[in-house]
């Protein structure tokens, strides 16, 4: 319990000294303290109801990304583990794993500020026994280098809009000398594995 609040803390401090890889690996570090699994295990062993037997034989079969799952039908599934059975469940919880679809709307507002329409789409099956009513994710936009956190912002997913499109607006500093592109990561604040990039 003390490991997670400390690496928490430590996210907490990354965040405000603008350190982006610092804060990614800190938050990571806090979600596989608390869930006690390691990066590189299934994200599926952070549901209470799949079988350490199932989770193994996921794990063994690393040709397969991640984020591959969710295009993968429930006898696929099923294939994959070797348990016909199981595969309408994995097909379930990899559905409800948490997952955003972003789009962004871009337009300098001065020489020196951006300002940022983002679009955030659920693209799971939001379950309050999973969830509860709430999913946090943290918007961070890093510079070209994924160094430094241009900014920050907590946003709130809740049962009631997760249907709908979600639309966050805020500006960001233009850094000098003119940086190719600037990356909107959103990471879940208490899921493994659930982040997206643009």
């Amino acid at each position: 319990q003390s490991a997670a609040r400390i690496m928490r803390a430590l996210f907490e401090i990354a965040l405000r000294r603008n350190w982006a890889g610092l804060a990614k690996l800190t938050l990571a570090f806090s979600n596989m303290v608390a869930h006690r699994i390691w990066r590189s295990q299934t994200p599926l062993r952070q549901f209470k109801n799949v079988p350490e037997v199932v989770a193994r034989k996921l794990e063994r079969k690393s040709d397969i990304e991640w984020d591959r799952y969710a295009d993968l039908t429930p006898s696929d599934l099923g294939e994959l583990v070797g348990v016909p059975k199981m595969g309408r469940v994995l097909h379930k919880l990899v559905n409800q794993f948490p997952r955003l679809d972003l789009s962004a709307h871009v337009q300098p507002i001065t020489r020196s500020m951006l300002r940022v329409e983002l679009t955030l789409i659920s693209a799971f099956q939001f379950d309050v026994n999973v969830h509860g009513y709430v999913q946090l994710f943290h918007v961070v936009i890093e510079d070209v280098n994924g160094e430094n956190v241009l900014h920050h912002e907590v946003f709130s997913l809740k049962l009631s809009s997760s249907e709908e499109e979600n639309v966050l607006v805020f500006t960001v500093p233009i850094l000098e000398p003119l940086p190719p592109s600037y990356f909107i990561r959103v990471i879940s604040d208490r899921w493994l594995h659930s982040e997206a990039v643009l």
